[in-house]
This record gives C-alpha cells, sequence and structure tokens, in this order.
C-alpha cells in the first residue's frame, strides 16, 4: 500500500511539474507574439518614414525639372494611395499569418488601432530600438 502511495505521489508531481511547464511557455510564448506585434509595427513605421523622405525627393525633383502641375498632382495621388494600401495589406498580412489560436492575442484590426497600440508600448520599442 506504501508503494502505492509513493507511486500517486510521483505521478502527482510529474504531471503537475508538466502542467506548470506548459503554463510557463504558453505565457512566454504570448510575451514573445505581442513584442514581435510591436517591433513589426515600429518597422512599418520606419519604412513609411523611408517613403516620405523619398515622397519629398520626388517632388523637390519634379519642381526642378518643371513638370506639370497636373504631373505633380497625379504623382501625389497615386503615392497616397500607395501609402494607404501598404497600411492595410500590412495589417491584414499580419492578421492572416496567425493561426487562429493566437488571434486573440491581436490588439489591434486596422492601422489607426494598431498606432494606438504602439504608442501604449512605445517605451518598449524605444527600448528595443536604442540597445547597443
Amino acid at each position: 500500500m506504501e508503494w502505492l502511495l509513493y507511486f500517486l505521489v510521483f505521478v502527482f508531481g510529474y504531471i503537475a511539474s508538466k502542467a506548470l511547464y506548459f503554463v510557463r511557455t504558453t505565457r512566454l510564448s504570448l510575451q514573445m507574439l505581442k513584442a514581435s506585434h510591436l517591433i513589426y509595427l515600429s518597422v512599418m513605421i520606419k519604412a513609411l518614414e523611408n517613403l516620405s523622405y523619398s515622397r519629398e525627393m520626388m517632388l523637390e525633383y519634379m519642381i526642378r525639372a518643371e513638370k506639370g502641375a497636373a504631373q505633380i498632382t497625379s504623382f501625389e495621388l497615386r503615392f497616397d494611395e500607395d501609402v494607404r494600401a501598404l497600411k492595410e495589406r500590412s495589417i491584414q498580412l499580419l492578421m492572416r499569418e496567425h493561426p487562429p489560436f493566437f488571434q486573440t492575442a491581436i490588439e489591434f484590426d486596422d492601422w489607426d488601432s494598431s498606432m494606438e497600440h504602439l504608442m501604449d508600448n512605445k517605451e518598449m520599442i524605444l527600448e528595443f530600438w536604442m540597445r547597443d
């Protein structure tokens, strides 16, 4: 009878340690997933900053080359549409690439809410980009 008790205590301890390990790794996975969302969004912001700089350079070139107002307006409209599409597709792609189990971990559903999420966690992002 005593051996049965030892065996049951061992089995209970083994199962409890596996359950605690599972909970700990799940929590860590979700933290890493949320951090990856923030890094992805900050990279998209950096890409949009560079794109905006390129737009200004192109507008300056068009003005120096004496392009017409219609060409400049057309360029600006196409550029704005490309930026809007990039923002929309980047969020859609991020959401589509998550398995259903992790869909609840996504704390935003469009560009505006993703920027609010990024601003709520700006200290973490600044720390990430400022590390040596």
